[in-house]
């Protein structure tokens, strides 16, 4: 599991991307950032964005989950009042979402995301308790929103509506305490933010134990005691309450800045970079630019532009990378899942001294729908990797750094192990035989997919990647040694 929080210090706002390895899929809960930021958070951890969760409608900012939603086609998940006809609760939903009902199961992945229905600060309210399925059954954390701060618990003040007040969130404070004092808190809000009582802690993170232990609220003996302490440190009010609440529900039209803003600039300052269509991109490269694909290895191994090479997103090593397979003066064409994530790359590649031609303003899913001239590369597990191990004909190709080959190489008996990092593979890819089946490996696939990418441009055929597994997996399965013993480096 990948699990990151994002604050939002002008408001001390949260939100959370909770991601899957396996299945490259995450969710976005309680967004609130420019949209932008959660795109190239997820893509640097080689994800897409496919939920957004919303814990309720807030009070104090506007949720930038549907723009998220219009530049993703994620899908929303609302805790939405849509059962009930003519609904006096103010929870329902102008907009396309999935309603989350109490006890609902969002999947990502392996990661089961559990709502639980804790109404009190408004009517709607879900918290939702995270489990990571291949380490427990047990959650491992739970997201609050606005109910259960840190040592202090949510305003009941803000909305005048059933199912809201101090009696309320009382009882969903005790759900909350039936989770194991081990389980993690993270709240939509901490210290500073006005839509909790003014002992909020400034730490955006406890348990379950520690609260029920030191949150002063926490500590009232019954809910009468509990109604007396949320009235002993009144708040002033916060404006806008409903202008917020309103337009997170779609009763009113989202800020135009929000909506429709061109918001390149919230990342970087940009040097303007061509922005291309399908045809002006395949033209460009029947004149020789390079196609650089972002996607993750197993998509781009499943169908790719032909010609692409695949140099995955990720902020610290993607003009590193690309720098060991090209030239300053060869041209560039970026394309991707997500056209903005193609323009942020190729700022990042220009910025960093690369030519770059342009970037697709369409996803890569437009061309391969598009009839342009689309390739595809075999892929296999670590079972796979044995198999070509055990078959003499075939090259096995380890594209991994010397301090890694360090850790353990496939022994080079009757097998070809070939060791040529990726950063040597532009100076010494003419050492591998066209007419035979050469197999990729490093750590994940990754870097593996870069240097079958470029072989296949440069006219091998027989060729397999290694994925999403690597090396360090199959030592744990199969032998290895260290690289002295094997002749071939």
């Amino acid at each position: 599991m990948i699990f990151r929080q994002f604050l939002n210090e002008s408001i001390s706002a949260a939100s959370y991307l909770i991601g899957c390895i396996q299945s490259g899929e995450c969710a976005i809960v309680d967004p609130g950032l420019p949209p932008e930021e959660y795109l190239v958070a997820a893509a640097d951890r080689g994800l897409r964005i496919t939920a957004i969760i919303e814990t309720h409608f807030h009070a104090d900012y506007f949720s930038t989950g549907r723009a998220l939603a219009a530049l993703t086609g994620a899908l929303i998940y609302a805790p939405s009042r849509d059962d009930i006809e003519n609904d006096i609760t103010g929870a329902s939903v102008h907009y396309p979402h999935t309603r989350v009902r109490d006890g609902d199961e969002i999947r990502i992945g392996n990661i089961i995301i559990r709502a639980i229905h804790t109404p009190g600060h408004t009517p709607e309210h879900m918290a939702y308790a995270v489990i990571d399925t291949p380490r427990a059954s047990e959650p491992w954390m739970v997201l609050t929103g606005d109910s259960l701060f840190i040592n202090d618990v949510a305003r009941t003040d803000l909305v005048n509506l059933p199912l809201a007040g101090p009696e309320v969130i009382y009882t969903s404070i005790q759900r909350l305490l039936e989770l194991p004092d081990y389980c993690e808190i993270y709240p939509a809000h901490y210290g500073g933010s006005a839509c909790g009582g003014k002992q909020m802690s400034g730490k955006p993170v406890s348990t379950i134990g520690f609260e029920r232990r030191f949150n002063w609220m926490l500590q009232a003996r019954d809910v009468h005691e509990f109604i007396s302490l949320s009235g002993v440190v009144p708040r002033e009010a916060v404006e806008s309450v409903l202008i917020h609440r309103n337009t997170n529900r779609g009763v009113l039209p989202l800020p135009e800045e929000i909506a429709t803003g061109d918001r390149r600039h919230r990342l970087r300052q940009f040097t303007e970079v061509p922005a291309l269509s399908l045809q002006q991109a395949f033209e460009a490269a029947q004149r020789g630019a390079f196609i650089v694909d972002l996607r993750p290895a197993l998509a781009f191994a499943a169908g790719h532009p032909a010609g692409a090479i695949n140099l995955m997103f990720n902020k610290s090593n993607l003009v590193e990378r690309a720098r060991k397979l090209f030239a300053p003066d060869d041209s560039l064409i970026i394309i991707g899942d997500i056209p903005l994530i193609a323009q942020e790359a190729a700022q990042m590649l220009v910025e960093e001294g690369m030519t770059v031609a342009g970037y697709v303003q369409e996803p890569v899913s437009a061309w391969l729908s598009s009839g342009l001239p689309v390739e595809q590369i075999a892929t296999g597990d670590l079972d796979t990797l044995h198999r070509y191990v055990q078959d003499h004909n075939a090259v096995i190709l380890d594209v991994r750094e010397p301090f890694e080959w360090e850790k353990g190489v496939i022994p080079n008996g009757s097998t070809d192990v070939r060791l040529i990092a990726l950063s040597e593979i532009k100076q010494r890819w003419r050492e591998l035989p066209a007419d035979r089946t050469i197999v990729a490996v490093c750590e994940s696939g990754t870097r593996a997919s870069a240097v079958v990418s470029f072989l296949k441009r440069l006219g091998y055929s027989d060729l397999v990647n290694i994925a999403p597994q690597g090396m360090s997996d199959y030592s744990k399965k199969y032998e290895t040694v260290r690289p002295e013993l094997t002749a071939t480096i």
